[in-house]
């Protein structure tokens, strides 16, 4: 005889006392070294497992001069370096880094829950000049 063992039993669900309850993250990069753009992704957050998106605000402080971005889930391992592949799933690549972004992108709501740690990667199209007076600020609200 075998026993088999559900996800609930293994502890692979969310504790009781915070299922369905909405968490928040501010996640903060302050442009204190210059970016640049080719090739590179900037992972400002982590979305926690078994979390769905709930809600987000983006927030550029100071001057980006035409910079666009997106922004999205990555794949791989949070905080891994290598190749990585960064989705669109929470800004497409011609949001302008301008004014305050509330979430409005369906697939943001739409994502999967997963059982690991996802980083949340921010892809710019330009140059950014260091300067402690840039920022982008991710809000992010999310449920499990």
């Amino acid at each position: 005889m075998a026993i088999i063992h559900s996800k609930a039993i293994l502890g692979i669900v969310p504790r009781p006392q915070s299922a369905g309850a909405l968490h928040f993250a501010k996640f903060t990069h302050v442009f204190d070294a210059a970016y640049t753009a080719a090739g590179n992704i900037l992972e400002l957050g982590v979305l926690a497992p078994y979390a769905k998106i709930a809600g987000y605000k983006i927030i550029p402080e100071g001057a980006f001069g035409g910079v666009t971005f997106s922004a999205g889930i990555l794949s791989g391992i949070l905080g891994a370096d290598g190749a990585r592949v960064q989705g669109v799933e929470l800004a497409a690549a011609a949001s302008a880094l301008t004014a305050a972004i509330d979430g409005v992108v369906p697939a943001a709501f739409d994502l999967a829950s997963s059982d690991l740690e996802r980083g949340i990667g921010f892809t710019l199209s330009g140059d950014v000049a260091a300067s402690a007076a840039k920022k982008i600020t991710l809000l992010l609200q999310y449920y499990q």
